[in-house]
């Protein structure tokens, strides 16, 4: 027996070995590459037991069927897990559903005679005696007592020439008699009976469905079996536990697809089954399990280089191509480094070679931006010891290089290489057009030579699309298309096809525009030689444009153009054309001149690069909303009136001009981009086209010149206008995408708290606490503790903390956790006094920390905590999942502990949640993949700079969550990583060389990512005791050394211990050079001469070393020690806006703030802002009145009174306030904003227009005293306000749906105003005329709204607004209606039609630009057009199409009979 063990086991150990792929025993895993059981059980021994061994024992509790099942049940919860599976049968007739079955069943049959033959043979071969059977069951801890019955049915086997093992199931017939009885199962399908509405059946559709529904009831039924009996449980009892958990049945769908899976094992023809089949698209790309993810895991290539050049076809340049990309973005970075140059401008060469260097990395070894950073730094470094090494004055010996390129650099390196690719597209989709024209054009050949952006290229685009529309059609309708041809080709492929390149184009959608099917019929016809009698052509004009001189003069005809014209259009009678047909002929003949200058690619590329940056410029005009809207406190008012602004003032301010375009998407401006000093410059440019001829026939021909080139240059300034206005908007969206970049930056580039006697990076551990929104005094206040491990192991809830429980309760826990530091946050200012509490306590109960590495202790330190991050965690559905018994406020506690432990975990551990942080206040006005983009390269930076503990990710996923960002990976192929060595023998990474042993990543995968995946020890004794032990360990890779260095490093290690080749022999099997330098002295590293060893490199390999070998010492000497910046305390100022939602610029010294008055004593007042913050007043500043007896006397508690700030203390939350009336009215006079602003336009003269400004003010002073005059109207009623509609909008804000507000109205003293909330954001304002008034003062008898007249107000607004507002609560509560605009509206009906395609649909949806309508949408079937009819709410119904409806319902039905009446009226 033991060697039958001993045998079994051996037989696991040797895997593939002894077991060929068509093992009876095993099957291949597709996921891990390991051969696993297909029947079998392990024990804890390692004894595998064939399943085909003892299914026919009888001796055991579980069969093989259910063992199998339960493993299948297995790899279907992984496939299914967090999917829904769309059962591909129930879309099948019911008789082909029961044909099939029949075909599986007889093949099942067949199967199991011949399953029972070989089960006998291997019986009689390999069983078993039984009490070597009983003693492994026993040891595998297998109950082997026989059960009273034997299983309903069996799995059989059968071996199909050295495939694996496949099994069916056979499931046997019962009669009525041996159903076990049981209550009638429920079909899932039950449950939807009543969603759809059935047409009624035929007698034999009822049949039909009579005999499916009776067909699904047997197959449940003979599934289930009936319930199974539990010993001690009768049968009510039973029913009772069905009826809560259910009966398992409503996963019977599932069983159904392992049934017709295992029946159709053995069809051949049958496809595998993906997950593309199974699951839907959304959830397979949500999930990244696409075809293509898999592609982008497979692939050797860093997964981020690969979705940035996705869109190109052809990523790979010619040796030209990368020429003029080396050469393009060499230009963009030294414009940008200008100044630098100007103050160093021996830095020109260096920069242009490493920025050579760096593109060859990114392109040809497909090497990341942070390995670049960190192992190719010396190619990017300016040495200035090596540079001057001939230099006559001695240079310091001191290693002190320069960076040439910074991080920001590379990064902007990597995006021109995408967008210069773009570039290179459009080229060659040029090249493509030209070449199948086959035309010699000197204009193209000496512009291609030329062209160097998008701009340039779409010029030529344009050029041969006029130029050759006719020769493009005919190329059109000629060749035949072939859309997607040799997407895949190799480019000797692309070479041979590159003739119907124009084709793919044209077929691809880019057809020849139409418009300039016009022109060439003008081009074609007799009219033409109009166009050659304007005497200079387009491309002779663009010369003398371009020279600036007359280097071409035109030739005057000697006819007038009229004369000439009617020459030309002539009938053939030989009467005189009309003077109508002459004019409208010459128009054309001008139209077509003109269209020839703005096509002409001399006159666009010169006014492009040499007119249109130097003298364009913006102005900003508001509209009558905007005048309206924008007063001098408003954020926009900076540059209300803001003109002449050039390219270099917009790009010095982005925000700025992202505000600009922002305020005209609201409607509130207009902006213009124009030519400065227009009218001299087009002056200049008609010299170079008119005639010097002075004849009345020449001038008139100047005349027609001269217009032509206005209509010209028209064309033309708006088409590049418009470039410089999208132009301004990338790069200023670029600019703030930076800037929070730089600002993430500075969050994550922050090292754990670093506690007091520990180093740089140490983990702390920590107690947080916090009182939340409460009061301390009345509210709990949360701790939790977090050891440095990053677990939670305790909490404790604190009451009143002016009771001595609080301090008792706070000093035990402080000292049974023994934390380094204590943490806090909150969201008011009430948190402040907790604040100073804890402090007391901390300093009167002497708190301390644990001792330190020294054993010294120290006070216990309190701090207060960014917690931006924790808010956003309290309530997110990743809290939620990790600590779903938690209350949120203890949640938030735990992330600022975990942000204390370590701001990048914490950021990285957001996901998506990170965009709804604030970096910049402008970052809303950014595409949201740009601010990805910038976000992401912010963690990929920090992430590197740290490193990722590999097989502590493999363990916690809160790790894992920045592998992504780890050179190299993404996303993808970190996912694919950690499946990989999980599933892996060891199940962890024992050396980064394991990364490529294993396959686990390819070459260029590794080469990137495998110095930034630590594999650390608890300390140096634990590496070398590893070491010594011979296991397969390198301590290297726990420093931030590249394997490709080891052997330098290992070098180095051995001349600092001055060791020679027979000790370096002699140390292989003690651990080695590197253990022997870190159990010695790691310091004799210093002594090394460094500047010898990258001679001998550089000389002997060609490789620039200097500046890694320095890195190679520091690793050394301090594995992989921490190089983030200390953790940032927060400031007072960022406290004071945590706790009050206020910066020092929305409350600063000047504004005017309500306050109320809390105390009134004496000498002082003390007052409550609304932010929270304290205000004392002095009775100095109280009043200018003198007549005040004592303060009581005109202030009391609970008033609210206007104050002036005087002072803001932000670390005390107090306030110093004035209430003295002319310092009020002063400062309401001349307001301090909350805004802040690089440049305020209004203050720079020539950019400002002064006198619009004025005329503004004056024309608003005016309306101000006339609103004085007419005084301010109040009505005595409860909802009264004296509000406007803009100051309406905003109290009803925070309101419910259908409140309102009666305020005063614009349109005279017999109107008033009801504004009302219709949805959110939507208000619908109301004007009531009021009739029979007895003065301008008093509410009129009557108040009408259209016909509708009501006595008074509580009437009106029963019997019309509340009215109304039931109508609007009947209309979103239907489920006819759909949230959001008509625009989401069409794309819910495209995908209901689209699926049910003979189908109409409608919905109704809340028209927000016209208040009190509601939009009826509807589609007519797939293919109509949509359909959209306003609906008015009315009291007490709805009207459409001026017929009234009391319901939805009613609506509903008259829409489809009107709709119906106006479908039979048309066809009549």
């Amino acid at each position: 027996m033991s060697s039958y063990v001993d045998r079994l086991a051996e037989e696991d150990r040797s895997g593939e070995d002894d077991s060929g792929p068509g093992s009876d025993d095993e099957q291949l895993d597709a996921d891990t590459g390991k051969r696993t059981s297909n029947g079998g059980s392990n024990n804890g021994n390692g004894i595998r037991r064939n399943s085909r061994h003892g299914s026919d024992a009888g001796s055991m509790d579980d069969s093989s069927e259910e063992e199998d099942d339960d493993d299948d049940e297995e790899e279907m919860a992984k496939v299914r897990e967090g999917f829904i599976v769309d059962d591909d049968e129930d879309e099948m007739s019911d008789g082909e559903r029961d044909r099939r079955r029949r075909r599986r069943r007889k093949r099942r049959r067949r199967e199991m005679q011949s399953g029972e033959e070989e089960e006998t043979h291997h019986r009689n071969n390999d069983e078993l005696d039984e009490d070597d059977l009983d003693l492994v069951m026993e040891n595998a801890g297998i109950d082997m007592r026989k059960p009273e019955e034997a299983p309903a049915s069996k799995r059989q086997k059968r071996a199909n020439d050295g495939l694996t093992d496949m099994f069916a199931d056979e499931d046997r017939e019962q009669s009525p008699s041996e159903m076990p009885a049981k209550v009638a199962p429920r079909n899932v399908l039950d449950e939807f009976d009543d969603f759809i509405e059935e047409d009624e059946l035929s007698d034999d559709e009822a049949a039909d469905s009579a005999a499916a529904d009776s067909s699904r009831a047997a197959k449940s039924g003979g599934r289930s079996g009936g319930r199974v009996a539990i010993p001690g449980v009768n049968q009510e009892q039973l029913g009772e536990i069905f009826e809560i958990f259910g009966d398992g049945e409503e996963y019977d769908w599932a069983l159904e697809a392992e049934e017709a899976e295992a029946g159709d094992e053995y069809d051949e023809d049958k496809p595998l089954t993906e997950l593309k089949d199974v699951f839907e698209p959304s959830e397979l790309a949500e999930r990244m399990l696409t075809d293509e993810d898999n592609a982008i895991r497979a692939k050797d290539e860093p997964e981020r280089f690969q979705l940035l050049r996705k869109p190109f076809a052809r990523y790979k340049l010619t040796e030209d191509e990368s020429y003029l990309e080396e050469t393009w973005i060499i230009r963009q970075i030294v414009a940008q480094k200008s100044d630098l140059l100007d103050r160093r401008p021996e830095f020109e060469t260096p920069l242009s070679k490493a920025i050579h260097k760096v593109l060859d990395f990114i392109v040809k070894e497909q090497l990341e931006v942070p390995f670049i950073w960190h192992h190719r730094r010396d190619y990017i470094l300016y040495d200035v010891k090596r540079e001057n090494r001939n230099a006559p004055t001695p240079i310091s010996d001191e290693y002190a290089p320069e960076f040439l390129l910074d991080q920001d650099d590379l990064w902007q390196i990597l995006q021109l290489d995408i967008k210069f690719h773009s570039i290179i597209e459009k080229k060659h989709n040029v090249d493509k057009l030209y070449t199948a024209l086959k035309v010699q054009d000197i204009s193209v050949d000496q512009h291609i030579s030329n062209a160097e952006n998008l701009q340039d290229y779409q010029d030529l685009w344009d050029y041969l699309q006029f130029r050759y529309s006719a020769k493009i059609k005919d190329l059109a309708s000629t060749q035949p298309a072939n859309v997607g041809r040799n997407k895949d080709n190799s480019d000797d492929e692309d070479e041979d096809n590159e003739e119907n390149g124009v084709t793919e184009l044209i077929a691809s959608g880019k057809r020849p525009n139409s418009r300039y099917a016009g022109f060439e019929r003008i081009r074609s016809g007799p009219i033409y030689n109009v166009v050659r009698a304007f005497g200079l052509t387009a491309e002779q004009f663009g010369v003398n444009f371009q020279e600036n001189e007359k280097l071409h003069n035109p030739t005057d005809s000697p006819d007038f153009p009229l004369d000439l014209v009617d020459h030309f259009i002539k009938p053939a009678d030989g009467t005189e054309p009309n003077s109508d047909a002459a004019m409208s002929a010459f128009s054309s003949a001008k139209s077509m001149y003109a269209e020839e200058i703005f096509h002409d690619l001399r006159t666009r590329n010169f006014l492009r690069k040499k007119i249109i940056r130097a003298l364009a410029r913006m102005n900003v005009h508001p509209t009558e909303k905007g005048r309206r809207t924008i007063d001098e406190t408003h954020e926009f008012y900076h540059f209300k009136f803001a003109r002449n602004l050039d390219i270099h003032d917009i790009l010095s301010d982005p925000e700025t001009y992202l505000e600009i375009l922002k305020a005209e998407s609201q409607g509130l401006v207009t902006v213009q981009f124009k030519l400065y000093q227009y009218d001299q410059f087009f002056q200049r440019v008609c010299d170079n086209i008119l005639s010097d001829n002075t004849s009345e026939a020449a001038q008139a021909w100047n005349k027609a010149r001269k217009s032509v080139l206005r209509q010209a240059m028209g064309k033309l300034l708006l088409l590049m206008c418009g470039e410089i206005r999208e132009d301004m908007r990338t790069q200023c969206q670029n600019k703030i995408a930076q800037k929070c970049r730089t600002a993430l930056l500075a969050r994550l580039d922050q090292a754990p708290y670093k506690p007091l006697g520990f180093e740089l990076g140490t983990t702390p551990r920590v107690i947080s606490l916090s009182n939340g929104m409460g009061d301390p005094i009345k509210d709990a206040t949360v701790c939790i503790f977090m050891d440095d491990q990053g677990r939670l192991v305790d909490t404790l809830k604190l009451g009143d903390m002016r009771d001595d429980l609080f301090r008792v309760q706070l000093v035990d826990f402080v000292k049974r956790c023994k934390p380094d530091v204590m943490c806090m946050a909150g969201f008011s200012v009430s948190s402040n006094r907790l604040y100073r509490e804890l402090l007391e306590i901390i300093h009167q109960e002497k708190l301390t920390t644990p001792e330190d590495e020294s054993g010294q202790e120290s006070a216990l330190e309190l701090v207060w905590v960014n917690d931006e991050v924790a808010r956003l965690y309290q309530n997110s559905p990743r809290a939620i999942e990790e600590f779903s018994e938690l209350a949120p406020l203890v949640r938030y506690c735990i992330a600022l502990a975990r942000y204390v432990q370590s701001p990048l975990l914490e950021y990285a551990a957001m996901g998506k949640d990170i965009f709804a942080i604030e970096f910049h206040r402008q970052q809303t006005s950014l595409p949201r993949d740009l601010l990805r983009d910038m976000i992401e390269s912010a963690f990929i930076d920090i992430t590197n700079m740290v490193g990722v503990e590999i097989n502590e990710a493999i363990k916690v996923p809160y790790v894992a969550n920045v592998l992504q960002y780890v050179s190299g990976l993404g996303p993808r192929k970190a996912s694919g990583m950690l499946k990989a060595i999980s599933s892996s023998s060891s199940g962890f990474l024992n050396t980064r060389f394991e990364l490529a042993t294993k396959q686990i990543c390819g070459v260029k995968i590794l080469m990137n990512c495998a110095s930034f995946l630590k594999i650390t020890w608890d300390d140096q004794d634990a590496a070398m005791a590893a070491y010594r032990s011979g296991e397969t360990t390198e301590i290297l890779d726990s420093t931030r050394i590249h394997p490709e260095d080891y052997e330098l490093a290992k070098k180095m290690a051995a001349d600092a211990l001055e060791l020679d080749e027979e000790d370096l022999v002699d140390l292989e099997g003690q651990g080695g050079v590197v253990a022997q330098l870190m159990e010695d002295d790691p310091e004799k590293l210093n002594e090394l001469i460094l500047e010898e060893y990258a001679e001998e490199l550089l000389k002997n390999f060609n490789q620039r070393k200097r500046a890694t070998l320095e890195i190679i010492k520091d690793e050394l000497q301090h594995h992989y020690f921490e190089q983030r910046k200390p953790f940032k305390l927060l400031t007072e100022e960022e406290v004071f806006t945590m706790l009050t939602g206020e910066t020092p610029r929305t409350l600063a010294q000047g504004m005017v703030v309500s306050a109320n008055i809390r105390k009134v004593a004496d000498r002082f007042l003390i007052a409550k802002l609304s932010c929270g913050i304290d205000g004392n007043v002095n009775v100095m500043d109280m009043t200018s009145r003198t007549d005040m007896p004592y303060p009581a006397a005109m202030f009391y508690y609970g008033q609210t009174v206007r104050a002036v700030i005087k002072n803001v203390n932000y670390g005390t939350f107090q306030a110093d306030l004035s209430l003295i009336e002319e310092e009020v009215d002063e400062a309401l006079k001349h307001p301090v904003l909350p805004f802040e602003h690089a440049v305020d336009w209004a203050r720079i003269t020539d950019k400002w227009d002064a006198a619009e400004a004025e005329r503004d003010r004056v024309k608003f002073d005016e309306k101000h005293d006339e609103e004085e005059k007419r005084g301010i109207r109040v009505i005595k009623h409860r909802l009264f306000k004296p509000f406007n509609a803009k100051q309406a909008e905003e109290y009803l804000a925070p309101m419910q749906r259908g409140d309102l507000v009666i305020r005063p109205s614009s349109m005279g003293s017999d109107h008033i105003a009801i504004t009302w909330k219709v949805a959110e954001g939507v208000y619908q304002h109301i004007a009531v005329l009021e009739l029979e008034k007895e003065n301008d003062y008093t509410l009129g008898k009557v108040l009408k709204i259209g016909d509708n007249k009501y006595s008074d107000l509580d009437e009106l607004i029963f019997m019309h607004v509340q009215a109304m507002a039931r109508k609007v609560d009947e209309m979103m509560n239907s489920d006819k209606f759909q949230r959001g605009s008509v625009r989401d509206v069409e794309k819910w009906l495209n995908t209901y039609t689209e699926a049910n395609p003979r189908r109409s649909s409608y919905a109704f949806c809340l028209n927000t630009k016209n208040t009190g309508y509601f939009d009826l949408c509807f589609k007519a079937g797939q293919n109509a057009k949509l359909g959209v009819w306003p609906v008015k709410v009315i009291p007490n119904g709805y009207m459409l199409n001026k017929a009234v409806y009391p319901s939805v319902q009613e609506l509903c039905n008259g829409f489809k009979t009107m709709y119906q009446a106006r479908m039979m009226h048309g066809r009549r």
